[in-house]
């Protein structure tokens, strides 16, 4: 009985270990199937033209520079991806004497259709894990939130002009907000239920346009006199700020890739730059180069990802 005993036990504890190599092997295959495809594609927007459509491009470039054109449209601003790989861009066109604002939807494919419409210039958008889509109404201080199906409500309001936003890892909504007369400029946490905190309170000086997180879930804010500014979120540090790096010109869009840089527009000079993780700076890629214009700029989620 006793020998049936152990019997069943070292059985069992074989059972266990198998399971356990399966899981580490599988998981182990997973990270390998993730580095494989963690070479990430660069999207940017740019070529905007106020007489015609046609002449906005969202271009696409490889992690070594090499460009091509994933989309070409009227006036393409701020965009984003979703997890699933479909990218969401902020599209404006002049009919007549008036400025039509929509925000266009390309699958991975580059297959568009018309996400949403009646918005405002300019706009900004960014997307949740969920596939919710945040569109922030410049001109008149309001939020949006779309479902992935398109179904809007207004998720927060009394802003005065917001302007970049970002979802951390747990769902809450940072949002940057421009100074107001004697009112300094904030950055705003809004919890996935709406309620609201201030984040930090922005320099008299500052011109916030956009906000990303790092894979540390530190915050990091693009500032179009020139610096990249670093928001450490953490217990023993709650929020100090550091300048992260800087550019030429004028810091206007900035993301993170799963590899750990950060490419940022710098609109003065009409160039990206690549940051590493340890803040030294390269150029990425020329605008005057190509003789192209780039705006705004967003990373292809990893292919395991999607």
């Amino acid at each position: 009985m006793k020998t049936k005993l152990i019997e069943t036990k070292f059985q069992s504890a074989l059972g266990f270990v198998s399971r356990l190599f399966s899981r580490v092997a599988c998981f182990g295959a997973a990270i390998l199937i993730c580095s494989g495809a963690s070479a990430q594609n660069l999207f940017v927007s740019g070529g905007i033209s106020l007489d015609s459509c046609g002449l906005g491009k969202i271009y696409e470039f490889t992690w070594d520079g090499t460009q091509s054109i994933f989309a070409s449209t009227c006036n393409p601003t701020d965009l984003a991806f979703d997890n699933a790989g479909n990218l969401y861009v902020v599209n404006w066109e002049i009919v007549r004497i008036s400025v039509q604002v929509s925000i266009y939807k390309y699958t991975p494919n580059g297959v568009a259709t018309i996400f949403a419409s009646g918005l405002s210039l300019p706009s900004y958008l960014t997307v949740d894990r969920a596939g919710n889509v945040f569109v922030a109404d410049n001109t008149n201080g309001i939020i949006y939130k779309y479902t992935s199906t398109g179904s809007r409500t207004t998720f927060a309001s009394g802003l005065y002009h917001p302007v970049g936003m970002a979802v951390d890892s747990a769902g809450n909504l940072f949002v940057a907000d421009n100074t107001n007369g004697n009112i300094q400029g904030s950055i705003y946490k809004y919890a996935p239920d709406g309620s609201r905190v201030t984040f930090a309170v922005l320099d008299p000086s500052d011109r916030p346009a956009d906000l990303a997180f790092d894979s540390m879930g530190n915050l990091y804010m693009a500032d179009l006199g020139g610096n990249i500014y670093e928001y450490h979120v953490g217990i023993l540090r709650r929020y100090p700020r550091t300048t992260f790096g800087s550019v030429p010109n004028s810091a206007q869009s900035l993301t993170w890739d799963s590899s750990g840089n950060l490419f940022v527009v710098d609109v003065g000079g009409d160039m990206i730059y690549k940051f590493t993780s340890q803040a030294v700076r390269t150029p990425f890629v020329s605008g005057q180069t190509l003789h192209e214009l780039f705006a705004y700029l967003a990373i292809q989620p990893p292919l395991c990802c999607q």
